[in-house]
């Protein structure tokens, strides 16, 4: 609409240009046949007589470069457009390839639960001290509830095509995820620790942040068992607007080599590692917005960035009036 009355008022100051022209140029015409044109306006008619045609270049030059400009403005407007629907084309596939992917992996990590259940079932069938019998029932239980939380993962998935983004608190999936880990961890001289910063909630799905953290603990817990033991720490905290959950241990630390592929598929530093984790993660990571990266320096700490959830005003609010909660 805007557009349109602009259009129409240049439309109409230039008739009303065009119609002053044409009225001096009769008068003057007229006066030049009776022989009285003279002064003032015998001048005027002269200088629009040799400038009218020059004007009238210049106007049709700056036409000519407003259409080229505007067919310049709309190419890219198009190309623009085709590069965002493009965008938007290569995030879906992103985020699809790491459904499956996720998906896939959610079933090899069966395969761990399920196979310390068959060796700790064998174990407790031989056994004939009952304390030990009731220590190894315990480590069936953990077991077992890591491959429930397993299935649940999956049964979670059916259906989607992208991440459910919404509001979740960090520190309860840090301090869920320690917890669970835990006890598991404890058996082989591992301490699991979270220091988590409270309020802090992100823009996530609660699903790939659990799979991203479950396989950076469980890298550590590799690293650890093969040295004996150690400690790893899941950290939370905010910066600015993202959400940090740093994931460090006390292991071995990377190489450089490693450190340069390390996000690439198919190389792992496990000897029956398929060097997919790390990657996936990361995807599942991007595909909410965020990243996994490796910090700098000779420690082994990952950090997983995530969108920060703004803080609701009005709940803040609420709570610094007097005798809020």
């Amino acid at each position: 609409m805007v557009r349109d009355s602009r259009l129409v008022a240049c439309v109409a100051a230039g008739a009303f240009a065009g119609l002053a022209y044409v009225a001096l140029d009769v008068l003057s015409e007229s006066r030049i046949e009776r022989g009285t044109l003279t002064g003032v306006l015998a001048h005027v008619h002269a200088l629009v007589d040799r400038a009218s045609p020059v004007v009238v270049g210049v106007m049709l030059g700056l036409s000519v470069y407003a259409l080229i400009l505007r067919r310049d403005l709309a190419a890219a407007e198009a190309a623009a457009s085709r590069a965002e629907a493009l965008r938007r084309r290569l995030l879906k596939v992103e985020r699809d390839q790491a459904i499956w992917v996720l998906a896939a992996t959610v079933l090899h990590e069966l395969n761990n639960p399920l196979q310390a259940l068959g060796l700790l079932l064998d174990e407790h069938a031989t056994e004939r001290d009952e304390t030990r019998r009731a220590e190894l029932v315990g480590r069936v239980r953990l077991h077992a509830d890591r491959a429930r939380h397993q299935l649940a993962i999956l049964r979670s998935l059916r259906g989607r095509t992208e991440p459910s983004l919404e509001p979740i608190s960090l520190a309860e999936i840090v301090r869920s995820l320690a917890d669970d880990v835990g006890g598991i961890a404890r058996e082989d001289a591992i301490t699991v620790r979270a220091e988590c910063d409270l309020g802090i909630e992100a823009r996530a799905d609660v699903t790939y942040v659990r799979t991203i953290l479950e396989n950076l603990v469980d890298n550590s817990l590799c690293a650890l068992r093969a040295v004996g033991g150690g400690r790893i720490s899941v950290r939370l905290k905010a910066e600015q607007d993202r959400a940090i959950v740093s994931v460090a241990d006390d292991g071995p630390a990377i190489d450089h080599d490693a450190r340069v592929h390390l996000f690439e598929p198919l190389r792992s530093t496990k000897t029956q590692g398929l060097g997919l984790g790390l990657p996936i993660a990361r995807a599942l990571a991007r595909a909410m917005r965020g990243d996994l990266t490796l910090e700098a320096g000779n420690g082994k700490v990952f950090r997983l960035e995530l969108p920060l959830q703004p803080a609701d005003p009005v709940a803040h609010t609420d709570a610094s009036k007097p005798g809020g909660p």
